[in-house]
């Protein structure tokens, strides 16, 4: 490794690894303080997150200040202990393009599962969700309320604490990388369960997508193209889970739902399968990028 490469990181990597373990706790830690500010409130948990999601004033509030707890607490370490700038955590670059690009991804990612699903169990049934006395205005605005607060702001939120922040303190040593992103894939899941019951098939389904983001931004070091992945994956989840609060139109649902053990396999072959397809994409950009390098520079020569 070059020593300019070495010189763009001021810490030691024991320090660096203290920091993240830190700046980890404190999110996490986080969300006990965001407990009580909705029992002041007067809110049911269950309000504030999954298909129980009640897009009221008392809950956006909660929402937006939690999330800007996370921002700040991100920004507070990139300028005082690492002094660098946010810019450097995924948000240089295109916006839009990669937001799509990993939104159509992810709602193809859940579609799939959704089919291996049906495979898998038995009596599957869509049906639509929207009440009748539900007029479309209102349904687009729970729509555009759930996108902005419950799907963008908080993909943004996770990825930047769970995967943009931890992997690009280690950029100098690539072979922490797997380590490193197993770790912050394992804790991304167990986090989740502070508000819900565990069981194994959702940890894991957790852990393999929080792995399958990680990897993602490893080799992208976008947070939007994650985000929009993350997006995705939600997004058809919400369209189809029945509360048009959350943007339901329909409602999913199978008679007999495959057994744990065939989520989990099902989870892991997804997560194992779109690495690959991200991998080979990856790969495809960078001969690609060569290839153009080669002719600029052969033409300059020229």
């Amino acid at each position: 490794m070059n020593k300019e490469r070495k010189n763009k990181y001021r810490l030691k990597v024991h320090l660096r690894i203290l920091i993240v373990i830190v700046v980890l706790i404190v999110s996490v830690l986080s969300i006990v303080i965001a407990l009580p500010l909705a029992e002041l409130l007067n809110l049911d948990l269950s309000e504030l997150q999954g298909q129980g999601f009640n897009p009221t004033f008392k809950v956006l509030t909660v929402v937006i200040l939690y999330a800007s707890f996370q921002f700040f607490l991100i920004w507070l370490v990139m300028s005082l202990i690492h002094k660098k700038s946010m810019k450097v955590l995924g948000f240089n670059g295109p916006v839009l393009k990669p937001l799509l690009i990993g939104t159509a991804i992810g709602m193809l990612m859940q579609a799939i599962e959704y089919v291996l699903y049906c495979i898998s169990g038995s009596g599957a049934s869509l049906s639509f969700s929207i009440p009748a006395d539900v007029s479309i205005i209102t349904f687009i605005g729970y729509l555009l309320l759930n996108i902005l607060f419950l799907l963008t702001l908080n993909s943004l939120k996770e990825e930047l604490v769970f995967r943009a922040y931890p992997i690009k303190q280690f950029d100098d040593h690539p072979n922490l990388m797997v380590l490193l992103l197993v770790m912050v894939s394992l804790i991304f899941a167990a986090v989740h369960h502070i508000l819900s019951p565990f069981t194994l098939e959702a940890f894991i389904s957790r852990f393999t997508i929080a792995l399958l983001l990680s990897f993602v931004f490893y080799k992208w070091r976008s947070i939007w193209l994650i985000s929009g992945v993350h997006n995705g994956l939600n997004l058809l989840v919400d369209l189809s889970g029945g509360n048009y609060k959350l943007g339901g139109i329909f409602e999913f649902s199978l008679q007999v739902e495959p057994s744990s053990t065939i989520s989990i396999v099902i989870d892991v072959v997804l997560a194992i399968t779109f690495i690959l397809f991200f991998n080979y994409i990856w790969k495809r950009e960078k001969q690609t990028n060569k290839l153009i390098f080669n002719i600029k520079h052969s033409e300059s020569i020229t």
